[in-house]
């Protein structure tokens, strides 16, 4: 049958040309990016609200990050770890909850916070575009 790759993370460097922090820069340049545009064309209401997208895209990589780093530590340690999907969960809840509070308090346009936080999205298909160009260059 073959060997099969561990499902659990390991130690080994991540393959060439993958680097979190260079994602995290293309996002922060496509916030940058998107808030210069809607100040320019849509107001400073849609920029701010762009920018604050960005900040929740942020804060979501991160929360991402420890709640996925919790669940392997209790699946690799055994235990216990009914709560522990919920965490994963509540994220999406109270991102939710921030972009309905955006929405009715018209602070900001919410599909300027949606764009903010859709960076992460774009900044990965933009990073996968410059390695298959850069590969074949």
């Amino acid at each position: 049958m073959g060997e099969e790759s561990p499902a659990l993370p390991s130690d080994e460097p991540l393959p060439a040309g993958i680097s979190h922090s260079r994602l995290l820069i293309e996002m922060a340049v496509l916030v940058a990016i998107g808030a210069v545009i809607g100040f320019i064309f849509a107001g400073a209401r849609f920029g701010f609200g762009v920018l604050f997208g960005g900040a929740l895209a942020f804060l979501n990589y991160y929360w991402l990050k420890r709640s996925t780093a919790a669940i392997f530590e209790k699946a690799i340690s055994g235990g216990s770890g009914r709560f522990v999907p919920l965490k994963f969960i509540s994220r999406y809840v109270a991102l939710g909850a921030v972009i309905l509070a955006v929405h009715f308090s018209g602070a900001m346009p919410a599909t300027a916070v949606i764009a903010g936080l859709s960076s992460f999205a774009i900044a990965v298909v933009v990073d996968g575009f410059i390695s298959i160009f850069r590969r074949n260059i």
